[in-house]
């Protein structure tokens, strides 16, 4: 009788641990990094690192930059606030090739999300996914990466760089740092995103989230509306604000907790993929 348990229980743990296994290799992506091997990437840093987790072929693709440094391709729950939308879209996580540290005394981040390398990088892997995928690519960046999206965004009627993208979905973008006069912290704030250095006319649909919660200082949602205000003046297409409740009711201004949506990530996920799915052509 003993053997014979024995042997469910191993027969048991064999399905679990196979399962495990199908689970695991189910879950595909692919690492590709993207040649720089000209003057106007600065091939010193390297290629730039890019992971493709697969999705749906039928329907539009994503091209994500992380927040904080903005140097990570990890499509994790636990900091990555599209992580539910893994499978269902196409999701390309791009590293910035330098980092985009924050000064966390004055709650900003320095010119290196506008630096004429990055872009010209960020430029590149649009181009490359553009070839492979064949259809429309949405741009999307959380915190840091906001400022990011901006620097790929900044041109003139002439340039027109948005016109690589199907849309865009900004998450919690940092938009502002603390004042400064004769080199004394005042403790009030200015916005210090180069939305203004976009000289055309784009023509996408844009999504602004932010919790309603976050109120953390350098993206609180009195600043958001001003963003997005910004952005609707620069475009022609759609430019919404939603502010997110699901979640912990409690207000937060710090790191973590809203910022990064880690209470309400099912509700970021329903949010983002209607918006795509709507104005998706």
């Amino acid at each position: 009788m003993r053997k014979a348990v024995s042997k469910i229980l191993l027969l048991i743990v064999f399905i679990i641990f196979n399962n495990q296994i199908v689970s695991f290799s189910a879950e595909e992506y692919e690492n590709i990094p993207i040649p720089c091997e000209v003057k106007e990437c600065n091939p010193k840093w390297g290629h730039t690192t890019t992971v493709w987790y697969k999705g749906d072929k039928n329907k539009p693709a994503i091209m994500y930059f992380g927040g904080g440094a903005s140097t990570f391709t990890v499509l994790d729950y636990t900091s990555v606030e599209i992580s539910l939308l893994k499978g269902k879209f196409d999701i390309v996580m791009v590293a910035s090739p330098l980092p985009i540290v924050s000064d966390q005394r004055t709650q900003g981040f320095p010119k290196m999300a506008y630096d004429k390398y990055a872009v010209y990088r960020m430029k590149q892997v649009t181009e490359y996914y553009k070839k492979k995928f064949n259809k429309p690519i949405w741009l999307a960046g959380a915190s840091a990466g906001g400022p990011r999206m901006i620097g790929v965004l900044i041109g003139s009627e002439k340039t027109r760089p948005s016109d690589r993208y199907a849309g865009l979905i900004f998450s919690s973008p940092y938009l502002a740092k603390i004042k400064k006069i004769n080199g004394i912290i005042t403790g009030e704030f200015e916005y210090n995103i180069r939305v203004r250095q976009i000289k055309y006319k784009m023509n996408l649909p844009i999504l602004v989230i932010n919790h309603a919660r976050d109120h953390k200082p350098a993206q609180h949602p009195k600043k958001q509306e001003w963003f997005t205000k910004q952005l609707a003046k620069r475009n022609s297409g759609i430019t919404e604000l939603k502010l997110l409740t699901e979640g912990d009711p409690m207000i937060t201004d710090y790191d973590g907790g809203h910022h990064w949506f880690q209470f309400n990530k099912p509700e970021v996920a329903r949010v983002i993929s209607k918006f795509i799915l709507d104005n998706s052509k």
